[in-house]
């Protein structure tokens, strides 16, 4: 058992200067956890509720004041003095505490800095690394393993510049090859990127995540340049290195039809279920991510009947890392791959949860940060310990991105180190 000494929350800023909460825990033994809480432009029906303040004199009302007064006073008067053994016992208050469906009073902003504190300082007190504490809240006895890493070398969407309407270009290495060596031919071919696009004269400044946000023509464009650049890396695409999508149509799906750059006329989901059908003949993508709106449910079944069995159909927005939605998306067959994210859920054991939900049918995970991140290393430590299959952390590029890659390195060196 562990006894709260202290618990406390402050303000800082994410990597888009936005106020985010940061929460620090503290035992009686004087072991401590600090965790910082990220946020995503991208928002699923069921997500989760942040607390922001709506305060137009502070950060045009965006300021989580409010949110880390929850965690100063009522969340500090019921923990602080409390004996626990299991970061699942206070996400269980925490959801008590309040009670609301959606995190709506307290702000999932708060809960999940809680909870990730706390988990932060229970693997202290178990004398484990952080990865392996959570291997054994996820009940995850095999061994364990770096998750292929899934970089994001091209912003569209809500992640660029309104230049290009997908929202993320994927490349996604072999995983015949060592962690180290997957980021090495990341980060190359985030430099060749840069080269074509430069002698292209095209825009190369980059998008929220570390990804380059260029003025191409059409989507096919930028799928070009990143199997151009894998060429100029000397790797094979399809074999040494695959690509993906983040499709993200919510945002560009309107009264039932689709309207992007490379058609000159709206589609109907057919139509653009045909279109994505032909984009993958040609690039064999690996993952497929919210191609479809998150309501177009049969169009979903159709997609993952057509192309999963080659293609993971990852869902995001569709899924929110919420379990009804999960089991929604099971029952009906909608996809075979899931985007977790904690901060959609609310606590590290209901994210956890919703792990085992979608393992349990057969899906692969998908481990991923927020467009609006910190320096917190949390999301590696837990893409680990759950066993994901993938994790995707942006660009090999920003440091709060690169701060998961190289936290990567520092696990892969202590798991060859027991092997």
């Amino acid at each position: 058992m562990a006894k709260l000494k202290q618990l406390y929350a402050r303000e800082i800023l994410d990597s888009r200067a936005t106020p985010t909460v940061e929460v620090i825990a503290i035992l009686d033994t004087g072991q401590y956890g600090v965790s910082s809480v990220p946020s995503g432009s991208s928002i699923g029906i069921p997500d989760s509720s942040e607390l922001r303040d709506n305060d137009p004199n502070r950060y045009f009302g965006k300021g989580v004041l409010q949110a880390v007064g929850h965690v100063n006073r009522e969340i500090a008067a019921k923990l602080v003095g409390m004996d626990f053994s299991t970061v699942k016992e206070v996400d269980n208050i925490l959801n008590q505490l309040d009670g609301t469906p959606s995190k709506s009073r307290f702000g999932a902003n708060s809960l999940l800095g809680v909870s990730m504190s706390v988990t932060k300082v229970l693997a202290q007190a178990a004398s484990l690394p952080l990865y392996r504490y959570i291997a054994t809240l996820a009940e995850n006895s095999s061994q364990l393993f770096i998750p292929t890493p899934v970089f994001n070398m091209i912003n569209g969407g809500k992640h660029g510049a309104g230049n290009l309407d997908f929202q993320e270009f994927h490349i996604i290495p072999s995983r015949k090859s060592t962690f180290s060596v997957m980021l090495q031919t990341g980060a190359e071919i985030y430099h060749s990127i840069k080269n074509l696009l430069v002698r292209r004269g095209a825009i190369h400044s980059v998008g929220d995540e570390g990804g380059f946000a260029p003025n191409l023509f059409t989507n096919l464009d930028a799928l070009e340049i990143l199997s151009e650049a894998i060429i100029e890396c000397k790797k094979q695409p399809q074999i040494d290195v695959e690509l993906g999508l983040d499709v993200a149509s919510d945002s560009f799906y309107k009264d039932g039809r689709y309207t992007i750059k490379d058609r000159s006329s709206p589609m109907d989901t057919s139509e653009f279920i045909e279109y994505l059908r032909d984009l993958n003949k040609q690039y064999h993508l690996r993952l497929l991510e919210d191609p479809l709106h998150e309501n177009d449910w049969k169009g979903w079944t159709q997609i993952t009947s057509e192309l999963g069995q080659n293609t993971t159909i990852v869902g995001d927005d569709l899924l929110a890392t919420n379990l009804t939605k999960i089991s929604k998306a099971i029952a009906e067959k909608a996809c075979n791959g899931a985007i977790i994210k904690p901060n959609q859920i609310g606590t590290v054991s209901e994210a956890i949860a919703a792990v085992k939900k979608a393992r349990d049918a057969g899906w692969k995970i998908n481990i991923t940060h927020r467009s609006g991140e910190t320096n917190d290393t949390f999301i590696a430590d837990f893409a680990v310990g759950v066993g994901a299959d993938y994790a995707k952390f942006g660009a090999p590029a920003r440091g709060e991105r690169v701060a998961k890659y190289n936290h990567f390195l520092s696990i892969d060196t202590e798991i060859s180190s027991t092997r």
